[in-house]
């Protein structure tokens, strides 16, 4: 980032690169990978807000075919795989309790008993 000191021309500062403010990057001014300048009047908020973000280290997410005009070697292209599903809160748990059919009643337990022998099978015993 550079900030010119001094008078500047209102209209010079619209329509060339002698701007108050000038953001960069690459090797060289003379030659930048990208550039922003903004006027005498920016608002400092404005200006304190894209620095920070033009500064920010962290990832930002971008479609594979909208980086064809990347220079390579300056940019770091790293796969986003989408995320899991969410596990379950307490109140997914309890409604999912909740909704369920109420399970069918067992059959009452009547003990059954038998002085009975079973019937002889037809045919010679294995």
């Amino acid at each position: 980032m550079e900030f010119t000191t001094g008078d500047l021309d209102p209209e010079a500062e619209l329509t060339t690169r002698d701007a108050r403010w000038q953001l960069w990057a690459g090797k060289s001014i003379d030659r930048p990978v990208w550039y922003a300048t903004a006027s005498t009047d920016i608002p400092v908020a404005l200006l304190t807000a894209v620095t920070e973000c033009v500064a920010d280290p962290a990832p930002l997410p971008r479609w594979r075919e909208e980086t064809f005009s990347y220079i390579k070697g300056m940019a770091q292209l790293t796969p986003i795989l989408p995320p899991g599903p969410p596990a379950p809160t307490p109140l997914d748990v309890q409604r999912a309790v909740a909704s369920r059919r109420p399970a069918a009643l067992p059959a009452p337990s009547v003990p059954r008993w038998s002085t009975a022998s079973r019937p002889a099978l037809p045919g010679p015993r294995r």
